[in-house]
């Protein structure tokens, strides 16, 4: 039932690559279906890319169910093919080496990803923000942008919060979840030595707290400390890292 859920998803009806009909295979980070020709290519792009797994085959931990049910093709291609420039798109009749050329550009060079939004703010305090907010087609964007130093910036001296803390803090086990295939740092810890645990105990996420715990993340069980807000100048740049 769990798996029906998330072949209805809009757009997860055809692969995400080439839109053959009723695709059985996942891209786990990315939140996208796609057909078994296109789910090896997946595969020789690397588990930094692209986490492939099989809906019929594999098992399905409640986490990932979230995640997938949580993007879907739609979204998912919205950020990954928003700037396709009029490239034609693949059919489900294409050769490998024809798919082969449109998802190494896709997702290996990035060719197509959506633009990021005009603002002041770096990529990192960007993600910091739509992470407070729970913006999942921004958090999505914007990792599909960064490089690992920026899906680490923190929300500053004397606070020293990172994305995983603040997901963690909402008990949002699908941004958690995208932040830790993306490479945020498990180990960081706020201004006063809380990780992301203690964040997520606060917020009672059971889901949060096991997720973490799978990938290693701290566990003193510290009492969680209130940080300091930041000064009015990086507050009134971030919002979102300043509030409790």
């Amino acid at each position: 039932m769990a798996l029906q859920s998330i072949r209805s998803i809009r757009g997860n009806s055809q692969c995400a690559d080439c839109e053959a009909q009723n695709p059985d295979w996942a891209s786990l980070n990315l939140g996208a279906l796609i057909c078994i020709e296109c789910s090896g290519i997946h595969r020789n792009l690397g588990t930094h890319l692209s986490r492939v797994r099989s809906l019929d085959l594999d098992e399905w931990p409640l986490e990932l169910i979230r995640v997938m049910s949580a993007i879907g093709n739609e979204l998912a291609n919205s950020v990954w093919e928003a700037n396709a420039q009029g490239r034609l798109k693949p059919g489900p009749d294409a050769s490998r080496e024809e798919r082969e050329r449109w998802i190494r550009a896709k997702y290996e060079q990035r060719l197509f990803v959506a633009s990021l939004p005009c603002t002041d703010l770096s990529l990192g305090q960007q993600l910091l923000r739509a992470t407070a907010e729970e913006d999942l087609r921004t958090v999505v964007l914007l990792v599909a942008h960064g490089s690992r130093q920026q899906v680490n910036e923190t929300c500053g001296e004397g606070d020293g919060r990172n994305a995983l803390h603040l997901a963690s803090h909402k008990g949002n086990v699908v941004i958690t979840q995208l932040l830790i295939w993306y490479g945020v740092d498990l180990m960081a810890r706020d201004a006063h030595g809380n990780s992301a645990m203690a964040y997520a105990r606060q917020a009672n996420s059971q889901e949060c707290v096991d997720t973490l715990a799978q990938y290693g993340c701290p566990d003193e069980r510290f009492p969680l400390m209130a940080t300091p807000n930041l000064s009015r100048r990086n507050t009134n740049r971030n919002n979102s890292c300043s509030s409790r």
